[in-house]
């Protein structure tokens, strides 16, 4: 008896069905099919059947060892997105993932077909095209991702609809829209709409670019390229410092998501503000804002606290030989130098 049909005469019977041991031994066989029996016994275990439960481990197999024998690297596009959008050909997961690999180093065009092929998918592939729209919006697409958001109100979809849909589409779809980690997004397009007001203690539910509402309202301007009032960028950035060096009394390793070493800025001589996380944030909104004259008052602060700081006879002091006490007393007096520079008004 031939091993395919060895399989399919036996993966229904009790004794296979209760019993994962024996099972094995089918799946075995599996492994000695060639490529034509391979698609003829999933055909036979295809989903829907009344013993799907009992098949769908073979069926599984089957695509395995099918991708084995059947590899898609020299396969053409057009062969793959045949085979992706046939559920009936065994090979949606294999040629998905080949699919995604090829995507980047494809034309325009073929491109476009892909993104067809997996908007018009599963959930994940669905998933999958949104992050490439977000990233690099096509107006090709414009009316499948609006017909997919109305019928599913997916998240990933949502992204993309705020960032590259019209402001009055937006707007219209707010309600549906303005959802758990949306609301950053949704300001920045919404901005200058006349009946969009944004509201700052809003901006403390969720956090796009730096965890706390002040950044992340400057964060909006600049991302939106609005006006600002004149000072407050600096005034945003000074009252984060104040913020920072008085709940931070110790040396700390990381401050958000970035490592923080002082000790090795002091190795350097090299003590500087722009290191913190928070400042390097204020300081790209200020360059998108275009606040040259704040930017250059900033480096000459920042240049005045690092030579009082150096100038400090106690620091001068601990830097000759430090240890682990060193570098605490030495943060201290750097906290201490910073505040005295901080400005009042």
């Amino acid at each position: 008896m031939k091993a395919l049909d060895y399989i399919l005469s036996h993966y229904q019977l009790p004794e296979y069905e209760k019993c994962l041991v024996e099972r094995s031994v089918l799946k075995a066989l599996v492994h000695t099919l060639n490529k034509e029996e391979l698609l003829t016994l999933q055909k036979k275990l295809k989903r829907g059947s009344s013993k799907w439960s009992v098949g769908k481990g073979l069926y599984e197999e089957a695509i395995k060892v099918l991708g084995k024998i059947q590899p898609h690297r020299n396969e053409s596009i057009s062969a793959l997105l045949k085979a992706f959008t046939d559920k009936q050909s065994g090979l949606v997961a294999e040629t998905r993932v080949e699919l995604r690999d090829r995507f980047g180093k494809q034309s325009f065009l073929t491109q476009r077909k892909i993104l067809k092929a997996m908007l018009s998918a599963s959930k994940q592939d669905r998933v999958w095209a949104y992050k490439q729209l977000s990233n690099g919006w096509d107006d090709f697409f414009f009316e499948d991702v609006k017909n997919l958001w109305e019928q599913y109100h997916e998240k990933e979809c949502g992204t993309v609809v705020i960032k590259h849909f019209p402001k009055e589409y937006v707007y219209d779809n707010l309600s549906a829209l303005d959802i758990q980690g949306n609301y950053t997004n949704l300001c920045i397009k919404l901005i200058h709409h006349p009946k969009f007001q944004i509201d700052k203690e809003r901006l403390k539910e969720d956090f796009v670019f730096y965890g706390h509402p002040e950044v992340e309202y400057l964060y909006i301007l600049a991302k939106s390229k609005s006006k600002i009032e004149k000072g407050e960028a600096t005034r945003t950035l000074f009252n984060q410092m104040a913020v920072f060096i008085n709940i931070v009394n110790t040396p700390p390793q990381f401050i958000g998501n970035r490592a923080y070493n002082f000790e090795r800025q002091l190795e350097d001589g090299n003590v500087t503000t722009k290191h913190l996380e928070f400042v390097s944030c204020v300081l790209w909104c200020m360059g998108e804002l275009g606040l040259v004259e704040e930017l250059i008052a900033f480096e000459e602060w920042d240049n005045m606290v690092q030579h009082r700081f150096y100038s400090n006879e106690d620091v001068e002091y601990l830097t000759r030989g430090y240890n682990t006490d060193c570098i605490k007393e030495l943060w201290n007096l750097y906290r201490q130098t910073i505040t005295e520079c901080l400005p009042t008004n």
